[in-house]
């Protein structure tokens, strides 16, 4: 498979003329197609007549019967994972970088192929060969793809997707995930540029797009819940909770879904950064945190706290957010019995009998009084001033989670 890989990128990048001696199996042959015969334009087909430089080269399923036929000599490789569903998934999503249109002004190697092609290429073989014997060739193609990409936002996901597979142990078989888990794993990729990332917290959920902060206290930071204007209204159903709402360029839930998936494994971090309205900011950061799954009903872990907002979350013994299920206007998680706290505050939280801290709540300009539904972090900033009986609400928040051994 790697002459055949070299056959098509070579036009492009200088790679050693024979590959350092493998004795693992080859790789799949029809991973790879050769410039198809037929001319039009369709997903899949050749821009121009065959031969020409307008042919751009494609990255097809594998068929059926040729899983068939393959499955027994691959089982020691790696487990047969619904082969067809798997493989064919990335391939098409491949498929689709490969048959876009050319960026005007884009460079185009000597073969006429544009770079999200080679791209797509390079990651549909390497996603289904084994590393053992290439890798130091493919890890220094790939670095030289990244140089050529610099600044183009189309190939942004492909080249984290070369990273993430080149730079895999050898001996561990690349996951069914098209794109990193979460921040963390972008920062080690070697991207340390706060911004707005694909991340797949679930191989088996869609993508999507997360702020990154790379810059806070080292870095690697997946922001999932963020208050600046009051432009998104928190007053949300179980369901929109779980999927997620408004968008990380601005006010936003990431989603529970996904944040269970995010801290589901390993150890991570908590960091609830507040500014008020005298543009001071303080910060409150728990060492242990985790997001139960929905069988669980979202269930807080929050605990170890350091910073100097104070630990509102574990605010006594009836307001104690720690250990809490989340809860909703439609869905009543939690302790209080005379009611359902998300309804009588407007927001989704992890109540106790209800609440001395609560980021979801509804934005007001500073002071306010009435009900107490504003943004509210108790231990800085008394929930009622007991002179005017006003409330305070924050100007912004950001919560945002990373591993702890990060």
């Amino acid at each position: 498979m790697l002459p055949l890989l070299y056959l098509y990128v070579g036009a492009v990048l200088s790679l050693p003329d024979v590959p350092p001696t493998c004795t693992q199996r080859p790789c799949r042959e029809s991973l790879v197609a050769a410039p198809p015969v037929r001319t039009g334009s369709g997903p899949g087909g050749c821009e121009g007549r065959p031969g020409t430089l307008g042919c751009r080269l494609a990255v097809v399923p594998p068929v059926a019967s040729d899983l068939t036929t393959k499955t027994e000599r691959r089982q020691d490789i790696r487990q047969v994972r619904s082969e067809s569903g798997d493989v064919s998934e990335r391939l098409v999503q491949l498929q689709r970088c490969m048959s876009s249109p050319q960026e005007p002004g884009a460079q185009k190697g000597h073969g006429g192929d544009t770079l999200g092609a080679i791209l797509a290429l390079m990651a549909a073989v390497l996603t289904e060969c084994d590393l053992h014997c290439h890798r130091p060739a493919l890890r220094a193609m790939a670095r030289r793809l990244e140089g050529a990409a610099v600044g183009r936002e189309r190939e942004k996901d492909l080249l984290l997707l070369l990273r993430s597979i080149t730079q895999h142990t050898p001996t561990v078989a690349p996951t069914s995930s098209l794109h990193p888990q979460d921040c963390a794993e972008i920062y080690r990729l070697g991207i340390k540029e706060n911004g707005i990332y694909t991340i797949q917290p679930d191989p088996r959920r869609p993508a999507l797009e997360a702020e990154c902060d790379m810059e806070t206290s080292g870095g690697g930071w997946t922001v999932f819940q963020r208050r600046r204007d009051g432009s998104v209204d928190f007053n949300r159903t179980w369901q929109e909770y779980r999927e997620g709402f408004g968008s990380p360029q601005g006010e936003h839930w990431l989603g529970n879904a996904a944040l269970h998936a995010i801290t589901n494994t390993g150890q991570h971090q908590l960091r609830i950064q507040l500014e008020d309205w005298h543009l001071q900011e303080r910060q409150a950061t728990y060492n242990t945190f985790r997001v139960a799954a929905e069988t669980q009903r979202y269930r807080l872990t929050a605990r170890e706290y350091s910073g100097d907002a104070g630990n509102a979350l574990s605010y006594s013994k009836r307001y104690n957010h720690d250990g809490r299920a989340f809860s909703t206007t439609d869905r009543d998680h939690d302790r209080y019995n005379m009611g359902n706290c998300a309804q009588y505050y407007g927001a989704g939280w992890w109540y106790d009998a209800c609440l001395a801290a609560n980021l979801n709540g509804r934005y007001y300009r500073g002071r306010y009084s009435g009900l107490t539904n504003g943004i509210y972090w108790g231990t800085w900033y008394i929930l009622t001033d007991s002179r005017s009986g006003e409330r305070y609400s924050f100007k912004s928040v950001e919560m945002k989670t990373r591993p702890r051994n990060f």
